[in-house]
C-alpha cells in the first residue's frame, strides 16, 4: 500500500484515492461510507446495519474530494448464508476456497457521478493481491455487466429475480 495515497483523474477531475481495510477506518469514515453507499441504493438495510457491515470488509479503495469522502468501492467477506442464497438462485458454486471475496459497496456520490469514478475505483481494488484471488459481483446496473465487469476480467454467470422483482446479475472472476 505504499503507492497510496493517489491521484486519480475521473472526467478530469483530480480525486485522491486511499486504501484501508475495514477495521482499519475510523469511525467518522465508517459513518461517511455507510451513508455514501446508502444513498446509493444498492445496499438494503439502515445506515446502521450498513456500518457494522463496512467493518468486515477486507479492503475498501476510497476516493476524496475537498476532503470529503465522495466515491467507495470494497473486497468485502460475503456471510456462509449469503453465497448459499446466491447459488440456490443462480446454481453457481460459490465457495469460500474458489472465490474469497465480493466485489461491492460500489457508490459515488451524486455530485461526482457520470464520470466513470466507479470504474476507475473498481479497476484500483482488482489490482490489489485479494482481487487476484477469485471475486464475485452481484449488480443490478447494466453497464456493469455488459461494460464494466467484463474489462476487468469478470465472466457473466447468470441472472435472478430479488424480492423486489428486479433482475440481479451475476459474474465471477477466477484467481489470477
Amino acid at each position: 500500500m505504499n503507492d497510496y495515497p493517489k491521484i486519480v483523474r475521473a472526467a478530469d477531475i483530480p480525486y485522491t484515492v486511499v486504501l484501508r481495510g475495514g477495521a482499519d477506518l475510523s469511525t467518522d469514515e465508517v459513518a461517511e461510507v455507510a451513508r455514501l453507499v446508502h444513498a446509493g441504493g444498492a445496499v438494503k438495510g439502515s445506515i446502521e446495519q450498513i456500518k457494522g457491515r463496512v467493518r468486515n470488509a477486507h479492503l475498501f479503495v476510497i476516493a476524496l474530494w475537498a476532503g470529503d469522502i465522495v466515491g467507495v468501492a470494497a473486497l468485502k467477506a460475503p456471510q456462509q448464508g449469503y453465497r448459499d442464497t446466491l447459488r440456490q438462485k443462480t446454481g453457481v458454486d460459490l465457495s469460500a476456497e474458489t472465490y474469497p471475496a465480493e466485489l461491492g459497496y460500489v457508490a459515488i456520490s451524486e455530485a461526482c457521478r457520470g464520470g466513470r469514478l466507479s470504474s476507475l475505483l473498481m479497476a484500483e481494488l482488482m489490482s490489489r493481491p485479494v482481487g487476484t484471488e477469485g471475486v464475485f459481483v452481484t449488480t443490478k446496473r447494466d453497464g456493469f455487466y455488459k461494460v464494466v465487469l467484463p474489462y476487468l476480467g469478470f465472466n457473466y454467470r447468470g441472472f435472478y429475480q430479488n424480492d423486489d422483482g428486479e433482475t440481479v446479475h451475476l459474474l465471477t472472476k477466477p484467481a489470477a
